[in-house]
């Protein structure tokens, strides 16, 4: 099973999410399970022992790809809260605590949560 890793994009004054940039193709072949295989992705695209899209340390993975290097030669960031993964066409959000399919709301929905959509529980679902 492959992930495609989505860094999210924030405006540097306002914080808002102005979309997702895909940084890496993880290779989770020996995962059958969803949740194993995005929790492998996870782990090798953050910055815990080295680099993981430079190759440096124990953070370097062969069965990362890395998509986009910055302009300056530095290491990307490690994906955090707010990022998506998507496996097989369905993306889900880096949460607090493990991850969250995205559910895809309406439009009036989303002008009036203010751009932010929810689910029943109050998570921001999308954007």
């Amino acid at each position: 099973m492959k992930i495609i890793v989505k860094h999210m994009e924030m405006n540097e004054i306002t914080g808002a999410v102005e979309g997702y940039t895909p940084v890496a193709v993880v290779d989770a072949y020996q995962f059958n399970d969803v949740n194993e295989a995005l929790e492998y992705a996870w782990r090798y695209t953050n910055n815990v022992m080295g680099s993981w899209s430079l190759k440096i340390g124990e953070d370097a993975n062969d069965d990362v790809e890395v998509l986009v290097k910055r302009e300056d030669g530095l290491g990307l960031r490690s994906s955090m809260m707010g990022d998506r993964f998507e496996v097989d066409g369905v993306e889900y959000r880096v949460a607090a605590f493990g991850f969250k399919k995205v559910k895809i709301g309406n439009l009036a929905q989303h002008i009036l949560n203010g751009g932010a959509i929810f689910d029943n529980s109050g998570d921001t679902v999308c954007c």
